[in-house]
């Protein structure tokens, strides 16, 4: 059989010894490269919208960094679910990108990041007619993004948080100028009260899809309910 696995590590290799549940046919018409690509961006994207964010129809949702491999994912997944989409990118370059991809989807909805974020956002949901706000966040941005996010989150919201792409380094050698600009924005990352949770009646959760490997049960239900 044709079939696509997921690994905790060790999947660049020539042969890998995946377990059995960890295992699912390639549908016919998909290719290897296809298969290969499919499962760890989509499983990270579908366990957090639907596991953590429980995410319904005719919610909103906020997609940071949405023309990567998880955005991207994203996307797809949240039209499947009947979910709108906010997305946000680093540079104007990606947002013709994403049109081309999901020809439904408005200029409205793409949000380059810029300074006044939290005002592009806001227009954002104005745009796609969720004025009180977001359901689900999904960030793997953090840094300095992540306030004005939070402020957009609705009652109820979930801030979903699986990775922190504003504190990776972009050289593989940092020197001392690279390490003194890391540490500062370590110094600067954000902060939350949990005293005020309650009260805001909002949520931030973190996962690592990692872990999902210790309950082969779930990770078979995600894998069915995905495919």
């Amino acid at each position: 059989d044709r079939v696509m696995g997921v690994l905790r590590f060790g999947a660049y290799a020539d042969c890998v010894n995946v377990p059995a549940h960890q295992v699912r046919r390639i549908p016919p018409e998909w290719s290897f490269e296809q298969g290969a690509a499919f499962l760890v961006q989509s499983l990270t994207v579908f366990y957090a919208l639907r596991e953590l964010g429980a995410v319904r129809k005719g919610n909103a949702v906020l997609v940071h960094s949405a023309a990567g491999g998880c955005g991207l994912q994203a996307i797809e997944i949240c039209q499947r679910l009947g979910v709108q989409v906010v997305g946000t990118v680093g540079s104007a370059s990606k947002v013709k990108v994403i049109l081309e991809r999901f020809p439904s989807l408005r200029a409205e909805q793409i949000v380059v990041r810029g300074r006044d974020f939290e005002s592009q956002l806001r227009a954002a949901l104005s745009a796609v007619g969720s004025p009180d706000g977001f359901s689900v966040v999904l960030d793997a941005v953090l840094g300095d993004f992540f306030r004005p996010g939070y402020a957009c989150l609705r009652p109820g919201g979930r801030y979903i948080v699986y990775g922190a792409a504003s504190m990776t380094p972009q050289q593989d050698r940092l020197g001392p100028i690279g390490w003194l600009k890391l540490g500062w924005k370590w110094l600067r990352r954000p902060w939350l009260d949990v005293l005020q949770l309650p009260g805001e009646n909002k949520s931030v959760m973190g996962f690592n899809l990692i872990h999902c490997f210790n309950d082969a049960p779930l990770l078979s239900a995600l894998l069915e309910e995905l495919q």
